[in-house]
């Protein structure tokens, strides 16, 4: 189930990243989207332990965890710096890591 899962994720991964590309959005505002919105899902399926242990494995790992990208975030930033543009390796660091905690935070607010 999590091999299934991943599969899902990573297409949708893929899909979200397209459609940016399609927009014309640089590629690092995909990574940021992905990161963001799973965070966001991640912390609402926290409290979603009713669920059987299969199908939480399944969304969690499989899904959200193929989703969201940190080798792809820790790629950006090696670019960004690369390319001497230190203040928006900063902000990319920013926006991941406290607005994913932020997200997080959000999602396992909600209660069902």
């Amino acid at each position: 189930m999590v091999m299934v899962g991943g599969g899902i994720g990573a297409t949708l991964r893929y899909f979200v990243t397209s459609l940016m590309k399609i927009q014309d959005y640089p590629n690092n505002w995909a990574t940021i989207v992905v990161n963001l919105l799973g965070s966001f899902l991640l912390g609402i399926s926290a409290h979603l332990a009713f669920l059987e242990n299969v199908f939480l494995a399944f969304l969690t790992v499989g899904v959200l965890g193929a989703f969201t990208t940190f080798s792809t975030f820790a790629f950006d930033i090696v670019k960004l710096i690369d390319q001497k543009r230190f203040w928006n390796a900063i902000l990319f660091i920013f926006l991941n890591l406290i607005g994913g905690l932020i997200l997080f935070s959000l999602g396992y607010l909600i209660r069902f």
